[in-house]
């Protein structure tokens, strides 16, 4: 078993927010663990987005325990870490690549992939794939919901966070927002994207239940700024700043109901053990409502057939599905049940290994 130390995780945009945020999680993550990260990223502002302090002039600076590098297409970075991860499918430089296969050893090189709960899977995860003409090989590893694949990425302290997190905590939290959620009103966050039936969604929230829908600054123009309110039926639109990661997970704690995109939230939703609405990334020909098909059948199952189909049918309308006819009313009945069903949920993933113990154990196997 090999002693890994160091760690290079390379990470090249592409779905907004989601790959810089797993990237900076799993970095962070394993610097809990002791190890010596380093994390380049060819989208430093986008990073700097979700953590303020990142100075985007700079191409190799401190943060949060690890080093942060910037890289690009034109820059073949130095990878002399022990354990070398392109996130989602990165293309490394030839020149690195040519470099790393002079090292002796040579590191322990992992594709981290996405999300996915299909069942192709579980046998794709940590299958070797030997480069055509170096002394190299790629493993793949995929992040998922079973025993069979890598796990959810969560921090060591996560779970008790989340459990110390009373209502005391959860009204201080709202104040500092300037939210108050008056007696037997819903509140709900909604993280989307713009592909997203936003306003359908708005006009079926003024129906009722009261609800105080809260919405990060940039997300939609139908929403007020942060800070701002607007009135519409039973439904009150409010604006927030868009928070810190840490932030945000707070909020997920401290809402009825979260709506979610990409991988991120979506990972972080679960640990909130609250209500969710998965967006997907949208995909050609509608290629993500395959992937939500396979995260559904897992997720619902156990629910009481009412529960299932209003969680089904309002999660398939969400993400495009034009044979999708959401019945909102239902939805919000099934709420109670569905809130003990996250909990449940969320039980069931923290049994699971977590994504950076997992990825770092199966790299010492292999090495």
């Amino acid at each position: 078993m090999r002693n890994l130390r160091t760690i290079d995780i390379v990470c090249q945009v592409l779905d907004n927010y989601g790959d810089a945020g797993v990237c900076w999680r799993l970095a962070r993550a394993l610097v809990f663990d002791g190890l010596d990260v380093t994390l380049w990223i060819d989208d430093l502002a986008r990073l700097q987005r979700l953590r303020p302090s990142v100075d985007i002039a700079c191409d190799q600076q401190s943060l949060d325990g690890f080093t942060l590098r910037r890289w690009s297409s034109a820059i073949s970075p130095n990878l002399t870490a022990d354990l070398v991860i392109g996130a989602f499918g990165c293309r490394l430089p030839e020149a690195t690549l040519q470099r790393m296969a002079t090292r002796t050893p040579a590191p322990v090189w992992i594709n981290l992939e996405y999300l996915s709960a299909e069942d192709w899977v579980e046998r794709s995860h940590r299958v070797p794939s030997p480069h055509p003409r170096l002394p190299l090989v790629e493993y793949f590893f995929f992040p998922g919901f079973t025993l069979q694949t890598g796990g959810l990425l969560r921090e060591p302290n996560l779970m008790s966070q989340r459990s110390s997190f009373d209502a005391s905590e959860r009204a201080v939290f709202l104040s500092k927002l300037g939210v108050r959620v008056p007696f037997n009103s819903l509140l709900v966050s909604l993280f989307c994207y713009p592909t997203a039936p936003i306003e359908s969604l708005f006009n079926m929230m003024e129906s009722g239940p009261p609800i105080i829908c809260l919405v990060p600054e940039g997300i939609t123009l139908l929403a007020p700024g942060a800070g701002e309110k607007i009135t519409r039926g039973a439904l009150t639109l409010q604006g927030i700043p868009f928070l810190s990661p840490d932030d945000y997970d707070r909020l997920l704690w401290s809402c009825d109901l979260n709506f979610v995109r990409g991988e991120d939230s979506a990972s972080r939703a679960q640990w909130a053990a609250q209500p969710m609405v998965w967006q997907l990334y949208p995909q050609h020909q509608q290629a993500h409502l395959h992937k939500l098909e396979a995260f559904m059948a897992r997720y619902c199952a156990g629910l009481d057939e009412p529960c299932r189909t209003a969680c089904y049918e309002f999660s398939r309308w969400w993400n495009a599905d034009p044979n999708c006819s959401p019945d909102w009313q239902a939805f919000i009945h099934a709420l109670p049940v569905l809130k003990s069903h996250a909990i449940s949920w969320q039980h069931g993933m923290a049994a699971n290994r977590a994504l950076g113990s997992a990825l770092v154990e199966f790299a010492r196997e292999i090495g």
